[in-house]
């Protein structure tokens, strides 16, 4: 019974999230952040999602009841199989020093599986997760004059696009005691990149049968990466029930070999027909590679119910690579990121019976000075979350609910300004979800 009813209520939890993004217009439905244009995509949080409510990775918070994404090393301690599934839906509302304008973002965040080779002590995951993603809707506007001719010439372009690079990994985490774990994870990086460019003009003569200009750009690609974490605790330093975490990651640079399909629509012989414009241009092969990163975390468990958290993460964004457009390319700066969230787990207290303590409670802000910086003014952004997990009452499966609100970039030197609201929803499963009971 108890089953039935927690999976119906995760049922109930994920389909407004689903019905929603049905009815948003489809034209919007692809668009996420205006800043997602630059390079290969804005970078996607790979949070924990029993963090997400903190706006934190968890690096140095591990849970019982959801598998860590974000360090290695916490799967040495899996005592149960567990799987994660992870959604969102985020509006952004963009303006200018010209014009406002709204639109939606429905997305997969992560899928994850954890399972313990040797309970509590050697544990593996297998993980898919977006890295970057590069999802917006732009227009360009602009007019030239013909040559030896006072005609004025209108023309506006428009670019959509879509996709990203997703990670598929699988690591091993290996707990040596209570207080030190280690972890490695290898991973494929795949590139798929989609850009849909279609330029209209005042004057038909620059348009072919009256129909405007489509040009389809696609990059695809592919890397190996390399992931390393430590986890490390201390208890009992200022009480016998405290005790504090210090863990960190390490990702190596990854190089992306890519390839850059350029193509469209041309009349021969009086039929359609989809021509590559770029097959020998020596521009098709490029090189993408994503940079170091180094996150850190110290987690303070005062007792069982309350958790305070803070987080620092650096990627060396200078360093980073993207051949096709060095313009692009010289936006890219060092990114640092700090964070600090709080966590209530009153379900733990055993007296405690009001229905408000039948849930964990969390709070975080976070700030990010951004990867781009653009006529000198760097792309930070400003966030603050809140979360809501729900426990089962027979087993370590759980439903995550986390909210944020957050401001990016700026309206000075005309560059855009977006308010951010997001909410994403998370599925943990424990083994016993899948196992019938022998004893009723």
């Amino acid at each position: 019974m108890h089953f039935k009813v927690f999976v119906l209520s995760s049922i109930c939890l994920l389909l407004p999230s689903l019905l929603f993004s049905q009815v948003i217009e489809p034209d919007k439905s692809r668009s996420g952040s205006i800043y997602s244009s630059i390079g290969f995509g804005n970078i996607a949080n790979q949070n924990s999602s029993h963090t997400n409510g903190m706006g934190l990775t968890g690096v140095a918070t591990l849970s019982l009841f959801s598998p860590s994404l974000s360090n290695p090393a916490h799967w040495g301690s899996a005592e149960f199989t567990q799987s994660q599934l992870s959604l969102s839906m985020t509006n952004y509302e963009a303006s200018d020093d010209f014009s406002t304008s709204s639109n939606s973002k429905f997305s997969f965040d992560n899928f994850q599986f954890v399972f313990p080779i040797l309970r509590n002590e050697l544990g593996a995951s297998i993980s898919v997760t977006p890295i970057t993603r590069a999802d917006f809707a732009r227009v360009d506007e602009g007019s030239f004059q013909l040559p030896g001719s006072g005609d004025t010439i209108d023309f506006a372009t428009s670019t959509i696009g879509s996709g990203g690079i997703n990670r598929f990994e699988f690591g091993l985490g290996y707990k040596f005691n209570d207080n030190f774990s280690v972890g490695y994870a290898a991973s494929g990086y795949i590139l798929s990149k989609k850009e849909d460019i279609t330029t209209s003009f005042s004057d038909a003569r620059f348009q072919l049968n009256n129909q405007p200009s489509v040009i389809n750009e696609e990059f695809t690609g592919s890397g190996f990466g390399n992931r390393f974490g430590i986890y490390t605790q201390f208890r009992n330093l200022g009480s016998q029930t405290d005790r504090i975490v210090a863990s960190a990651t390490l990702n190596l640079p990854v190089s992306i070999d890519s390839d850059r399909s350029v193509e469209t629509f041309r009349t021969v012989n009086g039929v359609p027909r989809r021509v590559e414009l770029n097959e020998n241009s020596p521009g098709r092969d490029g090189n993408i590679e994503l940079p170091l990163e180094i996150n850190t975390g110290l987690t303070y468990y005062l007792n069982q119910f309350h958790i305070f958290a803070t987080e620092y993460q650096y990627q060396n964004w200078e360093n980073a690579e993207y051949s096709y457009n060095l313009t692009e390319q010289g936006y890219f700066k060092d990114r640092t990121k700090v964070g600090v969230g709080y966590q209530y787990q009153p379900f733990f207290n055993q007296q405690s019976r009001g229905f408000f303590s039948n849930f964990r409670y969390s709070l975080g802000a976070t700030y990010d000075n951004g990867f781009l910086s653009i006529s000198d003014q760097d792309i930070e952004t400003v966030m603050f979350h809140a979360g809501l997990t729900i426990p089962s009452q027979r087993n370590r499966s759980s439903i995550d609910l986390s909210f944020n609100y957050g401001i990016r970039g700026t309206e000075s030197e005309n560059l855009v300004k977006e308010n951010i609201w997001g909410f994403k929803v998370s599925l943990n499963l424990a083994e016993f979800m899948f196992l019938r009971q022998r004893f009723q």
